[in-house]
Order: C-alpha cells, then sequence, then structure tokens
C-alpha cells in the first residue's frame, strides 16, 4: 500500500526526489525563482539609493538622529518613478496601462540603520540621463549610484538574495510600473 502513494520503506519519499527539508534550502529555492522572473525583463539601469539621516538639535550641545521610516522609502521610490514617467511619457502616461517605466526595488538597511534600496530600472529611453535621475534624488533625499546595467552581471540575483526577500517573513521586493504590459521603450 505505501509503494502506491509514492513512498517507500516506513514513509520515506522515493530516493530520487528532492524535497528541501531546512528553511534555507526553501530560501534558495525562491530566491532562484525571484531572480529568473527578473531576468525575464529588459533592464537599462542598475541603481542605489541612500536617504539622509534626520538630525535634530535636542539641546545646547546634543543632537539626535533618526532614520527614514521604511513606508517613506516606498513613497520616495514610488515618487521618483512617478516623475521619470512624467517626464518620458508625458503628465497623463497612467491613461495608456501599457507605457511607463519598470522598477524592481529591494530595500536594506545599512549598519547604521540607515535604509537604502537597489533598483534595477527598465523601459527608459537612452536619451534620458542617468545623471538627471541623480541630480533629483540628491535635491530630494540622498546619495544616488545609477549604473548602466549589464546583462549576466547578476544584477537580478543581488536583488532577490536572501536578505532582502526575507526580512521579518515578508517579500521586501517592490515591482513598479506595467510589467503586465511590458513592451520595451523606442530607442532614439
Amino acid at each position: 500500500m505505501a509503494a502506491d502513494r509514492g513512498f517507500r520503506g516506513a514513509g520515506l519519499m522515493p530516493i530520487g526526489q528532492n524535497i528541501p527539508q531546512k528553511s534555507y534550502q526553501v530560501k534558495g529555492l525562491l530566491t532562484e525563482a525571484w531572480a529568473a522572473y527578473l531576468q525575464q525583463f529588459s533592464w537599462d539601469h542598475y541603481s542605489t539609493f541612500t536617504f539622509r539621516p534626520i538630525t535634530r538639535a535636542i539641546g545646547l550641545n546634543r543632537t539626535s538622529v533618526s532614520f527614514v521610516h521604511p513606508e517613506s522609502v516606498q513613497k520616495a521610490i514610488r515618487r521618483l518613478t512617478n516623475e521619470l514617467n512624467k517626464e518620458i511619457f508625458g503628465e497623463r502616461f497612467w491613461k495608456r496601462p501599457h507605457e511607463g517605466i519598470i522598477v524592481a526595488a529591494a530595500m536594506e538597511r545599512q549598519q547604521s540603520g540607515n535604509p537604502h534600496i537597489h533598483a534595477l530600472m527598465g523601459n527608459i529611453p537612452a536619451s534620458k540621463r542617468r545623471m538627471e535621475i541623480v541630480d533629483w534624488w540628491y535635491q530630494k533625499q540622498g546619495i544616488a549610484r545609477v549604473f548602466e546595467y549589464k546583462q549576466g552581471m547578476g544584477a537580478e540575483e543581488y536583488l532577490s538574495k536572501l536578505a532582502y526577500l526575507f526580512k521579518d517573513g515578508k517579500v521586501e521586493i517592490d515591482l513598479l510600473g506595467p510589467l503586465e504590459h511590458y513592451q520595451p521603450a523606442p530607442r532614439f
């Protein structure tokens, strides 16, 4: 009877079947799946966005340093995405659901506790300069580094590594833009 249910002997699975037994094995499979999902898109930029710490004077010679809240981090990357969409696709880009940049963003905390974002951005025309994004972010939030995306360098794997996917038991990768209607931007 046990053989009919796919088991051998005393309730053991068949020898050739690999079932993850430990949580790190499951996380590894999910990391690979996320990386494979992200690899299907055409990315233009790999970016890192940091935030200025908030410093307040609390006395004559004392200051207090606090950091940006995670919800504010998400709002900031959404605002950047919205601004880029307005510049590239026009003020009413949201009325055309198939247009817009695509973003996969993951938040991480530095050792100091200050958050920063790693992001893959796609569907951005070549006419849009990377330094414009850096300048906009510096004016609003902090320091940004925007690199040209190079396929095969492991950006997808880095974005989906265990530290991003499994913080506090929830997925920390935000997917923004028209991924379901994705079409590459025209090249000028």
